[in-house]
């Protein structure tokens, strides 16, 4: 039976058989505005669980072998397993693990509204030739199954790198995402620098880059480019970028590792090493996989696998291995010779905060075109939302 140890009011059921006094057990336990001032077990059919001291949520709902978290903007939830076991959900959030447990984070970005999501443990734990999740791929991460069977026969990459030369948060400074204003899951780009790069960030200091303006529409709950948070330069670097992927959405637990081949094209390479290696390799292999949907996974062409965590190509923008730019240029509009200016918006609606004016006669580049509304570049830059009414496409 699912029980939560905490000084809320929680909700036991049972049912009294008339004619015998059997106790009948109901596998659920309900925390409703559930606060968890100290750390509190939970007991699953594969073992013991913890909701971490601090975590709170709008509700918790327990069974036998899940726990389900209705959760909104404000709040985080944090779960572990000292068994290690493999924190899998439907919500497409990461997990990691440590040598002495498996963890997962879970919040809800500024804005959005409030998320259902089931926690699911497996049975298998990290160290059955597995991977576990980073975060916040197009949505999150997830546990991940790094196979140690042979690799094909095909001929594969050189090691690309060493435990010891790999970077890490740590080793750029990072403490937490709080010191940068920043949740698990936010949206940015240092729109302006040298690298106006869209990316997406996790609670342990990596972000994946969205490495072409398709695959950023493939998450829609993101917001779209009007909720891409600015950030500066040295808060983008850093987070370390990590292109280690698993296709949440199919539940595919292999992790992939990404391959820039072109301006705005990769290709994935299936990681295929055991678990213990992968750690080997790089000791903060499980905090840096990224969740991708299936749409994201098949856009990819496949490549030979990988043998080693090594062989994944550090990420870096240059002519050859371009990211994705804040849009796609799509084309350009000119403003009415009618208006005296036009307002420029931090959103495609009236009620958006009005960030600059466009004056009669000026020309844009605009990237993203939505409900009469034209997002707009200005030296080269996203600039913001202006309504197409005022506006001729040219």
């Amino acid at each position: 039976m699912g029980l939560i140890k905490n000084r809320l009011h929680l909700f036991l059921f049972f049912t009294l058989l008339v004619g015998g006094l059997f106790l009948i057990e109901i596998n659920r336990v309900k925390a409703a505005d559930a606060s968890f001032p100290q750390d509190t077990t939970v007991q699953f059919d594969l073992g013991t669980f913890t909701i971490a001291a601090g975590s709170n949520a709008d509700e918790v709902t327990t069974t036998n072998s899940s726990i389900t978290i209705k959760i909104s903007p404000g709040q985080t939830f944090n779960f572990k397993s000292s068994g290690r076991k493999l924190l899998t959900n439907d919500g497409g959030y990461s997990y990691s693990c440590s040598s002495s447990e498996s963890s997962i984070g879970i919040s809800v970005p500024t804005g959005s509204s409030q998320k259902t999501v089931k926690i699911s443990p497996d049975s298998l734990n990290c160290d059955t030739n597995t991977g576990a999740g980073g975060g916040g791929g197009g949505g999150g991460g997830g546990g991940a199954i790094i196979s140690s069977a042979a690799s094909t026969a095909a001929s594969t990459p050189a090691p690309a790198s060493s435990a010891a030369s790999i970077p890490t948060p740590a080793s750029r400074g990072f403490v937490s995402l709080a010191a940068f204003n920043l949740r698990e899951g936010d949206v940015i780009s240092a729109a302006g620098s040298d690298d106006p790069d869209v990316y997406i960030v996790n609670v342990h200091g990596y972000k994946r880059l969205f490495l072409n303006p398709i695959i950023f529409g493939f998450y829609g709950h993101l917001g779209g480019f009007a909720k891409i948070k600015n950030t500066v330069s040295s808060t983008r670097d850093t987070l370390v970028t990590s292109g280690l992927f698993r296709n949440c959405e199919t539940n595919d637990e292999k992790v992939y590792g990404v391959e820039t081949t072109g301006e705005d094209t990769g290709m994935l390479h299936w990681v295929n090493t055991s678990g213990s290696q992968a750690v080997a390799d790089d000791p903060n292999f499980f905090k840096k996989v990224f969740c991708i949907n299936n749409n994201e996974w098949k856009w990819y062409k496949q490549g030979v696998p990988y043998t080693s965590v090594r062989q994944i190509p550090a990420y870096t923008r240059g002519a050859a291995k371009s990211g994705l730019p804040p849009a796609a240029v799509l084309s350009r509009i000119k403003i009415a010779d009618t208006v005296q200016w036009l307002n420029v918006r931090d959103g495609g609606s009236l009620n958006a905060k009005i960030i600059g004016r466009a004056l009669p006669g000026e020309e844009y580049e605009f990237s993203a075109k939505n409900g009469g509304w034209y997002n707009i570049k200005k030296n080269s830059v996203l600039w913001g939302w202006v309504f197409g009414q005022y506006v001729s496409e040219i």
